[in-house]
């Protein structure tokens, strides 16, 4: 036992040794990894490979052997996977920031998104780290570049806002500066990335600014006592021109403008100068005035009148006398102007006493709340379109409000119901949220019944379609709140239903699997109908899901069945072919009788081919067929078996005459050299026809030194031969250690001494069998003076070793 431990433990430092010397040759710590007994070597080995492809392969050869090295292994492949796929990553997230470079407008969000990703990857290269801050940075210059952009924008609109309601500033220096930054701000490479509209609204704001600034000052110009009506005139027209033109005005700067008008037109009606007018100019109004009243355009007619009303045809001036067509002209149009106005005003009043009527007939009709609604707002909207040309007495006003409030009392009582309603509904939809609440809790604390979750879902869903109507924004609450309780229940479930859609997927997969001609494919399909029925028992799938995999599972069930019986069909008929091809192949071997061992080595590999080809047999004719194939088999392979064995012995024979030979030769030349003998031992060696083996190699090399001495050399060839005596016993001796030879009882001690000394060896250097065969070629290579002693221990050598070393 002491032995076999030491033996161990020889053999385990000698394998530590060849994998600390191959620390740098993976190839050749994968075999010895393959090969290695021991823990600590294995794992020692394993601790040198590195290369991706050389650790599949260990870890394959490891895998059910040794758990330590394997987890290495598994670890390292990790390991390098995950650093692969953050390289990856990185790639992709500069790739990412490239595309966010190219385009014009850049997001805070995106760069964000940029940063929280390459934050998430660990071990990034340094250089992959550098490439990605500079262009984060590049990046984060772009968008402070749109940040100031878009800043100089709004304080440019706010500057002008500011200008706005101050009195006195340098208009001419703000204008030309203002100007320059909006021509800067649109010709800026980054334009595209502001937001939308801000350029054209801060244009607009801008072109107001200058319009209503210059108004003003024109209405400054003519505010003095010495100004003419009609230049005040044109000046407040200009100034409320401005204010309608540029509808996104502020309320309050429409408001000063109007004040400021109507300022204005009160003093105009104070001052009596007006502006000089030609005939030419009388004329042409005298025709807008005719044109707008046959037109209908009553507000134009009356602004034009008001430009003619300083033109009075008794009184004009002597140098500009009118003509009398022009005068007939004038008064016709003014009469007509001043009866279409009259009658505008009578119509008014018509038409506001027939929509009272109507109001007030309203009440006798039996119209929805709908109804009512739809019925005085349109009378509204139609006594306001009336207001547009002119106001109402108050006495009708109030006529009419009251009508439409008579009207609309019903619908206000079905509306103040509705909301008592609502009102009732929204504490009964609070309740039932509450109970959803609680009940949604007791399911998530118990996720095993998932028929039941189904069933609470439904019933959920169906008790909310219950409730009545609600406010529009207690609605929207409830259902949201409604909707996260019941997304609480539907997500868990919808997992499982996910999880068991992959399960039954798989289980169609198993069916079409199944193989009809095995005899456990009727089994195994059962097996695999129960787990269905168990499985679609337990969790229930939307309705288009389950019909849609059960009409799958079904046919592929189907056809497992419609397979199993045409196999059941033709079975027999195949098994019998099967059967005359087998006994063909038998019959085949019977008849093989050769003395060629690779013909023979083709034969059975043939044989073994084809049989393994061809399918299953009759099973009362399976066992006596095997048994014949496999006689068959045994014989050819003892045959060749025998004539390797035959091989093998007459090149053992043919070696051990050469070494005779060589010794007989090296006996005659230390003898004084008989010429005639030793041309015979020559013929006898040319007869023999020794192969070039390494063993036989040495002993031409032998053999050829011996023919080729001199005759003077002869004496000094006996004194070597002399010599090697002692070097030729210790080799016999290391080899008859190594072969398990006794040795004669006389070199028992010193036996016992070379013993240590080959176990020492055999630790350093390895192999048994590789030192065997340097030892038997040095050996062989020495001539010596044989003894019968010496030639009995060299013919047990030669008769120890494998005879595969003479092949």
């Amino acid at each position: 036992m002491e032995d076999k431990q030491k033996t161990k433990e020889q053999e385990r430092q000698v394998y530590l040794q060849r994998i600390n010397a191959n620390l740098n040759n993976e190839e050749a710590l994968l075999s010895l990894l393959a090969d290695c007994d021991f823990a600590d070597g294995r794992y020692l080995a394993a601790q040198s490979i590195v290369t991706p492809a050389y650790l599949e392969r260990a870890l394959q050869l490891v895998r059910n052997i040794d758990k330590r090295a394997a987890k290495l292994m598994q670890a390292r492949l990790d390991d390098i996977q995950a650093q692969e796929q953050t390289q990856q990553a990185a790639l992709s997230l500069l790739q990412q920031a490239d595309s966010l470079l190219s385009q014009e407008l850049v997001l805070a969000n995106q760069l964000i998104d940029l940063d929280k990703q390459f934050a998430q990857l660990k071990a990034v290269s340094a250089e992959m780290s550098r490439d990605f801050e500079s262009k984060r940075n590049a990046l984060q210059q772009r968008m402070n570049a749109q940040l100031a952009l878009q800043r100089e924008l709004l304080q440019l609109m706010q500057e002008i806002d500011q200008q706005a309601s101050q009195a006195s500033f340098d208009y001419e220096a703000a204008m030309q500066r203002w100007k320059n930054l909006l021509q800067t701000s649109h010709d800026h490479p980054l334009a595209g990335g502001l937001p939308k509209h801000l350029l054209l609204d801060a244009q607009k704001k801008l072109n107001h600014f200058e319009a209503t600034y210059k108004a003003s000052q024109q209405v400054a110009a003519f505010s003095d006592p010495d100004s003419s009506p009609q230049q005040e005139n044109v000046a407040i027209d200009t100034v409320q021109g401005v204010t309608t033109e540029h509808t996104n005005t502020s309320d309050a700067d429409r408001s000063t403008t109007k004040a400021h008008s109507v300022t204005k037109s009160k003093s105009s009606k104070q001052a009596a100068p007006f502006v000089q007018m030609d005939l030419t100019q009388i004329e042409q109004f005298i025709t807008q005035l005719e044109n707008a009243l046959g037109e209908g355009k009553l507000h134009v007619a009356r602004q034009i009148e008001r430009d003619l009303r300083h033109v009075d045809v008794k009184q004009f001036d002597q140098r500009s006398s009118l003509s009398a067509d022009l005068k007939e002209r004038l008064i016709a149009a003014r009469n007509q102007l001043t009866h279409w106005m009259s009658l505008a005003k009578w119509s008014g009043d018509v038409s506001r006493d027939e929509l009272i009527k109507t109001a007030e007939q309203l009440t006798s009709l039996s119209l929805t709340p709908q109804e009512i609604v739809e019925t005085v707002s349109a009378l509204r909207d139609q006594w306001r379109q009336m207001d547009s040309s002119g106001g109402a007495p108050k006495e009708l006003w109030l006529r009419f409000d009251a009508a439409c409030s008579v009207v609309y009392a019903p619908a206000a009582q079905h509306f103040q119901a509705q909301a008592e309603l609502r009102k009732g509904n929204l504490a009964q939809a609070e309740a039932l949220l509450a109970k959803c609440a609680n009940d949604v809790q007791q399911a998530l604390n118990n996720l095993n019944d998932w028929k039941s979750l189904h069933a609470k879902i439904f019933e959920m869903q169906q008790g909310w379609k219950k409730i009545g109507q609600l406010d529009r924004k207690e609605k929207a609450r409830l259902d949201r709140d409604f909707d996260q309780l019941l997304n609480s229940l539907k997500a868990p479930l919808a997992q499982r239903q996910s999880e068991e859609v992959q399960s039954r997927e798989k289980m169609i997969a198993e069916v079409l699997a199944l193989d009809s001609a095995q005899k456990s494919s009727i089994d195994q399909l059962r097996s695999i109908q129960q787990r269905w029925q168990m499985q679609a028992a337990s969790v229930p799938l939307p309705r288009k899901d389950e019909q849609m995999l059960w009409e799958r599972f079904r046919a592929a069930c189907d056809g497992v069945f419609e397979k199993k019986r045409a196999f059941a069909e033709s079975a027999d008929l195949q098994r019998l072919s099967n059967l005359e091809a087998k006994q063909v192949i038998c019959d085949e071997l019977a008849n093989v009788n050769t003395s060629d061992r690779a013909l023979l080595r083709n034969v059975i590999d043939k044989a073994n081919t084809n049989w393994k080809s061809i399918g299953y047999v009759p099973r009362a004719n399976e066992q006596k067929i095997e048994q014949e194939f496999q006689s068959q088999l045994s014989r050819l392979k003892d045959l060749m078996h025998s004539l390797q064995t035959q091989e093998l012995q007459q090149k053992s024979q043919q070696f051990i005459q050469a070494v005779a030979l060589c010794q007989k030769l090296e006996f005659t030349l230390m003898q004084g050299g008989d010429l005639s003998q030793i041309d015979q031992v020559k013929q006898e060696w040319e007869a023999i026809q020794l192969r070039g083996t390494k063993l036989g190699k040495v002993i031409q090399s032998r053999f050829a030194r011996a023919t080729n001495l001199a005759v003077e050399a002869w004496p000094q060839f006996a004194q070597e031969t002399g010599d090697n005596a002692s070097r030729w016993d210790e080799l016999c001796l290391h080899l008859e250690i190594l072969l398990g030879i006794d040795s004669p009882a006389e070199l028992a001690r010193e036996r016992l001494k070379k013993q240590v000394e080959v176990l020492q060896q055999a630790l350093k250097s390895g192999g048994d069998q590789q030192q065997i065969q340097s030892l038997l070629m040095t050996m062989l290579d020495l001539p010596v003076h044989q003894s019968a002693l010496r030639n009995a221990r060299l013919q047990a050598l030669l008769g120890k070793i494998d005879a595969s070393y003479f092949a």
